[in-house]
Parts: C-alpha cells; sequence; structure tokens
C-alpha cells in the first residue's frame, strides 16, 4: 500500500520541479539576450552620436523601449544618460537637463556611484552653460570627491579641466590656472592624451587673458601636436583658430591668415559649420587688414556659402530630429501597453504557479508521511545493526587507546632520561668554570701570579664568564619554555643592529683568535619575534662559530627574503666544520661534549635550545658541513606581522 502511494507523487514531484525549473531558466534566458541587446545598442549609439546624431537617437530609443519592457533598470539609465548627452551636443540643453535627471534617478535607485558622480558632471557642464555657474561647481565637486575615492585619474583630470574653466570665466585666473596644472600633471603621468590636450588648450585661453601671448602660443602649438596624434580633427580646428587670434594680437598678418585658412581646412573634412564660419571671418579680417579687398571679397563669398550650406543642414537635421523624436514617442506608446500586457500575464501566470504549487505541497505531504512510515521500518531494521558495529568499534578503540598510552609512557620515560643527562652535562659545565675562576682569583689575590700573567689569566676568566652566562642564559630560557604561561610579546628587531651588539658581546674571544667577523645582514631588514629568544638563537650559533673556527678565520652574516617571504640568517664560518654523524646528531637531539680549537668546551645545549626555539616559531634550522671546510648555519623563519 506504502509502495503505491509513493511512486505516483514522487513522479508528480519530479514533473512539476522539472517545469518549474523549465520556466525559470527559459525566463532568465531571455532577459539575458535582452540585456546584451540593450547594452549593445547603447554602444553603439555612443559610437555614433558624433557622426550621426539621429542613428544614434534611433537606436537609443529602442534600447530605452526594450529596457522599459523588460526592467533592466542598468541599461535604461545609460540610455537616458546618452539620450541627454546629444540633446546637449545640439543645443537643447533645457530636453537635456530634464533627460540627465532621470538618468540619475536611476542610478541613484541602483547605488551606482561611479555613473551617479558622471551623470552630475554632465549636469554640471550644462548648467555651466547656461550660466548658473554656483550649482555647477558644487556638481563638479561633488563629483570629484567619488573619483578621488575610487582613484579615477581621467575623470579627476576632466573635473579639474572644467572647474578651471568655470574660474577663468569668472576671471578668478590664479585658481584656474591651478586647476588647469594640476589637470595636465595627472594627465601625463596617466598619459590621458585627451584630457592632456584640453589643458595644454585651457592654459593657453589663461595666458592669452594675461596678455602672455608668447605663452599662449606655446601652450596652443602643444595642444594642436596632441589633436594632431589623436586626429582630431574639431580639436584642431579650435587649436589652430586660437593661434590665428594670438598671431593677430602680435601683428602677424600673414601668419595668421596662413593659420585661419588652416582651421577652415581642418573644420571642412567635419563639416563643423560653426567652426567654417569662424575660421572664414578670420581671414577677411586678415586680409582687410592687409589692404587685400579683393581676396577679402572672396574669402567674404565663400562665408555666404557657409551660412546657406548651414541652414539646409540645419534645417534637414531638425527634420530628421523631429521625425526621430516622433517615432520614439509612438515606440514609447506601444512599449509602455506591452509592459501593461505583460503584467496582466505575469499576474496569470503567477496565479497558476501559485495553485500549482498549493496542489505540489499537499501532495508533497502526503508523500512525506508515506515514506517516513517506510523509512522508520528500515531504520529499526539497521539500528540493532549500528549498536553491534559501534560495540566492535569502541573495542578496537580500546585496544588502541593502551597502546597509545604505553606509547605515551615510553616518550616520558626517554624525555626524563633526556632531562637527567641535560642536568648532568649543564651541571659539570657550570661547576668546572666556576671552580676554575675560584682557583685563579686565589691564585691573583695571594699574589702568586707575575702582573703579565695574571692579565693573561683575566683574559681567560673573561672569555669563561662569556661561555658560563651563555650557557646561563640558555639554561634559563630553556626552563621558562618547558613552563606553561603567557608568551613575551613580540616586536619589531633589526637583524642588522641585534648581530652588531652580539658582535660586541664576542669581542675578547675574536680578537684571541685574531677571527674576521663579517655582518652583512641587511640593515633595513627587521623581524617580529621575541627579542629574547631571537637573540639566544643568534648569539648560541656566533658562540659556536668562534669556537670551531681557528686563529685568523673569518666568521661571516648575511641575510637574504626568500619565497613566501621568509626571512633567512645565515651564519658561516671557515672552521673544522661537522661530520654526517654530528649532523645526524644534533638533529636527533642526542647531546655529547665537544671542545673548541682553543680547548673551548660544549655540551650541544646551545645548538639544541636553537633548534627547539626555531621549531616553536615555525621556524627550521638548516646545517650545512663538511669536516675541515666549515659550516654553515641557517635560519629559516617566516614572516610575520606584529599582533
Amino acid at each position: 500500500m506504502t509502495k503505491t502511494i509513493c511512486l505516483p507523487t514522487s513522479l508528480l514531484l519530479i514533473i512539476g520541479c522539472a517545469l518549474l525549473l523549465s520556466e525559470v531558466k527559459g525566463a532568465g534566458q531571455i532577459a539575458n539576450e535582452d540585456i546584451r541587446k540593450i547594452d549593445s545598442l547603447n554602444e553603439l549609439a555612443f559610437k555614433q552620436k558624433r557622426f550621426d546624431a539621429a542613428k544614434a537617437l534611433n537606436n537609443l530609443f529602442v534600447a530605452e523601449n526594450t529596457a522599459l519592457t523588460t526592467g533592466y533598470q542598468k541599461g535604461l539609465a545609460t540610455a537616458y544618460f546618452y539620450e541627454a548627452g546629444i540633446f546637449h551636443q545640439n543645443g537643447y540643453e533645457k530636453k537635456a537637463l530634464s533627460v540627465y535627471y532621470k538618468s540619475l534617478q536611476l542610478f541613484k535607485t541602483l547605488n551606482d556611484t561611479l555613473n551617479i558622480a558622471k551623470t552630475s558632471q554632465q549636469i554640471a557642464l550644462s548648467l555651466q552653460s547656461d550660466g548658473k555657474t554656483d550649482e555647477a561647481v558644487k556638481l563638479y565637486n561633488e563629483s570629484l570627491k567619488v573619483y578621488t575615492a575610487l582613484n579615477k585619474q581621467e575623470d579627476i583630470a576632466n573635473i579639474k579641466n572644467s572647474l578651471g574653466q568655470v574660474e577663468l570665466e569668472l576671471k578668478q585666473l590664479e585658481k584656474a590656472g591651478q586647476h588647469f596644472k594640476e589637470a595636465l600633471d595627472i594627465c601625463i603621468k596617466e598619459k590621458y592624451l585627451y584630457g592632456e590636450k584640453k589643458a595644454y588648450y585651457n592654459l593657453g585661453l589663461l595666458e592669452e587673458q594675461r596678455e602672455n601671448f608668447k605663452v599662449a602660443e606655446v601652450f596652443f602649438e602643444k595642444s594642436l601636436a596632441k589633436d594632431e596624434i589623436m586626429q582630431d580633427r574639431y580639436g584642431a580646428a579650435l587649436n589652430q583658430l586660437a593661434l590665428a587670434s594670438i598671431l593677430l594680437k602680435q601683428n602677424m598678418r600673414d601668419a595668421s591668415i596662413g593659420m585661419a585658412k588652416n582651421a577652415y581646412k581642418s573644420a571642412y573634412t567635419i563639416s563643423a559649420y560653426n567652426l567654417l564660419k569662424e575660421a572664414a571671418t578670420k581671414v577677411v579680417q586678415g586680409y582687410r587688414q592687409t589692404g587685400d579687398i579683393q581676396t577679402a571679397s572672396q574669402w567674404q563669398d565663400s562665408l555666404v556659402e557657409i551660412f546657406k550650406a548651414q541652414i539646409d543642414n540645419e534645417k534637414e537635421y531638425a527634420l530628421n530630429f523631429i521625425d526621430v523624436i516622433k517615432s520614439q514617442n509612438a515606440q514609447k506608446i506601444t512599449a509602455e501597453n506591452e509592459v501593461v500586457r505583460a503584467k496582466r500575464v505575469q499576474k496569470e501566470q503567477l496565479l497558476i504557479i501559485t495553485v500549482g504549487t498549493f496542489i505540489l505541497i499537499i501532495v508533497a505531504v502526503l508523500a512525506v508521511l508515506a515514506l517516513v512510515n517506510y523509512q522508520r521500518q528500515r531504520f529499526f531494521g539497521k539500528e540493532l545493526k549500528q549498536k553491534n558495529e559501534i560495540i566492535e568499534k569502541n573495542s578496537a578503540s580500546l585496544d588502541l587507546l593502551n597502546k597509545e598510552i604505553s606509547n605515551q609512557n615510553l616518550l616520558l620515560e626517554t624525555d626524563n632520561k633526556t632531562k637527567s643527562k641535560l642536568l648532568s652535562i649543564i651541571s659539570h659545565d657550570l661547576r668546572t668554570p666556576l671552580v676554575n675562576t675560584k682557583g685563579i682569583l686565589n691564585l691573583v689575590n695571594q699574589g702568586m701570579v707575575p702582573p703579565h700573567e695574571a692579565q693573561d689569566l683575566l683574559q681567560q676568566l673573561e672569555t669563561q664568564y662569556l661561555g658560563t652566562t651563555s650557557l646561563l642564559d640558555n639554561l634559563l630560557f630553556w626552563i621558562k619554555g618547558q613552563m606553561s604561561g603567557k608568551e613575551e610579546d613580540r616586536m619589531r628587531i633589526g637583524l642588522h643592529s641585534l648581530i652588531k651588539s652580539l658582535e660586541d658581546e664576542h669581542r675578547v674571544p675574536l680578537l684571541q683568535k685574531n677571527i674576521h667577523f663579517k655582518n652583512n645582514v641587511d640593515p633595513d631588514l627587521f623581524i617580529v619575534a621575541e627579542k629574547e629568544m631571537i637573540r639566544i638563537v643568534c648569539r648560541n650559533l656566533i658562540s659556536n662559530a668562534i669556537k670551531f673556527t681557528n686563529e685568523n678565520g673569518f666568521i661571516e652574516l648575511h641575510s637574504h627574503i626568500g619565497a613566501h617571504s621568509a626571512i633567512y640568517l645565515t651564519v658561516k664560518d671557515s672552521g673544522i666544520g661537522m661530520s654526517k654523524e654530528a649532523i645526524k646528531k644534533v638533529n636527533a637531539k642526542v647531546y655529547y661534549n665537544t671542545t673548541g680549537t682553543s680547548y673551548e668546551k660544549g655540551s650541544g645545549f646551545g645548538l639544541m635550545l636553537c633548534r627547539d626555539l626555531i621549531t616553536k616559531y615555525g621556524g627550521e634550522l638548516i646545517i650545512e658541513s663538511n669536516p675541515e671546510n666549515g659550516s654553515s648555519f641557517t635560519i629559516k623563519m617566516p614572516q610575520q606581522t606584529k599582533s
């Protein structure tokens, strides 16, 4: 009975879920296609707007309507942004402002900080054109804060150029110059040609107002050079017109006429009628001032033809513009109707899905109840088997635990033996120098030693003192490491200065053996560690190097940064070296008495302590040595930050 209920309900669940998933997946694919279509139309319109505004507007209207239908808010905001730019480009400032504000509102809804700043910048440009400089400056500064926070250097340069233009209009020449220079510095650093040529052009206008005509001429020529690189004929025409004015103000009429003709050629190639009129007007003025009335009249006729062509072009452009706007309004109404219809269909589909989901939930509950009964029967059957398996596992775990306890006992016994041996070695090494010290002091105090021999004995006593002190420090630090408690705070330590202090500490044994000590550690290298720990490690390695280095030998220390920022510090000597067996003993923590080249005694405890301390802090002690060929001890420590 249970199986008869369970199978059909499960099948219904699978079929229903598959239908819902396929519907959702299909809707997602359509949305992705629409997004790609809207984005591509916006990009195409952006490229077309400088050459064919009508086509650009038509593509933007299609993108806008599709975005409205599908609910793609970012695509709609971008379409508004580009649409407003075309209206601004063609002198429809009020229309441009209203569309910019629509775009701004959408970007704010999306929390798109960068595009909010860019839209505000364009609104400021429109306000500046309308003479509302205070509002424009406020918006420029708001956008500048965003670009600075996001490190958008090119946008920062554009804003500074715009702020400078406002200040130039207000005759605030010092402020304007400062903004233009800041923009220029950024553009040169970022290799942003458009911003660089704008900055040069603006600096030229500034110097022209200051009547520094030669300086202004230099700036306009630099801007013109950038226009030639970018093949920007419109910008080139502007710079050539500015140069023509500058030359005329310097009474260089022939040069001015030639530059105005160049501006005319540049403007002609892109059908820029406003610039054509200005260039032709300057040529006419130039020829009149030179007294060449006939040539001036010929250019005057050209100017009339330009006016006629411009009027015809503007009529055709306006008609196309109006047609596009009418088409857009019709498309917008159609799109709105489609949105209403889509919402109605969406509600119907939602109702169907809700009812279907409710039915599926009821069926699923029945299926779950049947499945629970079936699973309970299986559960009770498996429970006994699982308990038996648990008993067997516990028995095996108990055997394993007994073995681990035996291993721990062996380790503890070994550890106790090691500590006993270590204490025996340390007590012998501490007692011997103390007895020697007492004997030497008695001899010196009783006057039984000549002064020159007493001096030698005192030097030996100082050497013994250093060794005994080092051994005591090692012992105390080792005992401290065996005790539980709070670790010392780690700090930032300069390795070069630490090695220098240890060199001074070992000055006597170094001089006695005439060992050349060379500190090649990077002065700028720092390590974060416990100060006493790293000092004990370095002191033991240097002390060992001195102990096993012959007279007139050398000890060198050097450092480097390895992979993953690991710090490597190497102590290299020209001493008697170590055999492979001796290195194995060190690595295995087998302690043995050693004798230096001047019969200095040692227990190997210092080297063992070094290895333990370095390992404790996640590092590694690397030993490289051959008998009679010296030894190299390298400390590898991971780079750490101070907590």
